[in-house]
Parts: C-alpha cells; structure tokens; sequence
C-alpha cells in the first residue's frame, strides 16, 4: 500500500504548468529548442506546451486523450513523450525540475491504460 512517506508523486505539488524560472532551466535539456537553423515542413509547435502536456499526464495519471484543450493535442503530447523517455530527456527534465524520476516509472501508453504484465 503507498503511503504518502512512500509515493514520491504524493509529495509533488499539486499539477500546475511550468513557471519561466522551471522553463528556463530545462531549456538547454530540450534538443527541439537547440538551434539548427530555419525549420522546414509543419509548423512548429509550442515546445513549452508540450512539456506542459506531458507533465500533466505523469502527474495525474489520466490517458493522454483527457488532457485539457489548453495542452497540446494528445497525439503531438504523447509522440514527443515517446521520443523523450527513449533518449533519456524526459529523464533528465524530471532531475533538473523535482530531483528524482520516479514519475517515469509507472508504464503509460497512449490511451493512458497500464501495460499488461
């Protein structure tokens, strides 16, 4: 049974979108605001919202399609978050924002269900 002393995310203040001091300290961990030039094709997409986006799903453990309007689309939230966790970014922003990962461990997948065992 977790207890407030032994869920980590229990301790985390309530879900709130980033502050420009949390922004501004992950903004050199996030490889989409490095810059690379003129970007082509679709138009970008508001970096800040998506992390927005992402932290919210973690921290509620909702499925991405009941996030809020004011995130990202869910489909946008949940690609960036795949490619996050893959190369180790979202780990590294979760460190520099709350000083642990444990909000990683819990498996999550598109439609927000558990992955079977």
């Amino acid at each position: 049974m977790d207890t407030p002393a032994s869920n980590p995310l229990a301790r985390s203040p309530a879900i709130q979108d980033l502050t420009d001091e949390q922004w501004h300290l992950i903004v050199p961990l996030l490889p989409e605001m490095k810059d690379h030039g003129p970007r082509r094709g679709r138009p970008s997409i508001d970096i800040r919202c998506v992390v927005n986006s992402v932290l919210w799903v973690l921290h509620t453990g909702k499925p991405w399609h009941a996030m809020p309007d004011r995130y990202a689309p869910y489909q946008t939230a949940h690609r960036y978050y795949l490619r996050w966790k893959n190369s180790g970014v979202l780990a590294n922003i979760a460190f520099a924002l709350f000083d642990t990962d444990a909000m990683l461990t819990r498996p999550i997948t598109r439609r927000g269900y558990p992955r079977p065992a």
